[in-house]
């Protein structure tokens, strides 16, 4: 497959599944069910960066930490030192669907503003999944211009772009 049609999949897939997919469970106001999403995200987008195969074995945190500081970074990557975003929201979310009691979710910004994404609230990290999610998109669109500047060598990927 050649190079620029493997970032035009990758571009569709991350377009199609992660930006879409993930925007209408936030207006369906599913809060756990995108933080879910929302972890697993950061991963994939990990798996993208590194030069193993997408489905390499025993990656998951290593690919959550490099989607976090390659992609997202600033206050991510703080929060993200010793994996604690790894395992609070991604292990927990993933395996259990409850988060750690560390974490505090929330669908929208407060208009009181008393709560701040990745800020502390009473002990408990604050994620704000209106916020996660814009930055998330923004994390997409740097991965994209890394692709094609040739920073990151595109992979192949089984997507396939299926008509509605």
């Amino acid at each position: 497959m050649e190079k620029e049609e493997q970032i035009n999949r990758i571009e569709k897939f991350l377009d199609e599944v992660v930006i879409q997919e993930l925007g209408k469970a936030h207006q369906a106001g599913l809060t756990y069910m995108q933080f879910v999403l929302m972890g697993q995200a950061i991963e994939v987008l990990g798996s993208l960066l590194d030069n193993k195969p997408i489905k390499a074995k025993d990656q998951s945190a290593k690919r959550f930490s490099n989607s976090i500081n390659w992609l997202f970074g600033g206050r991510y990557r703080l929060l993200n030192t010793n994996n604690v975003l790894y395992d609070k929201l991604r292990n927990q979310m993933t395996h259990t669907f409850i988060p750690s009691n560390d974490i505090l979710l929330r669908n929208q910004k407060d208009s009181q503003g008393e709560y701040h994404h990745l800020e502390f609230w009473n002990g408990k990290l604050v994620l704000v999944s209106e916020v996660f999610y814009e930055d998330i998109c923004r994390a997409c669109r740097r991965l994209l211009h890394l692709l094609k500047e040739g920073k990151v060598k595109p992979k192949n990927i089984a997507f396939e772009i299926y008509e509605k």
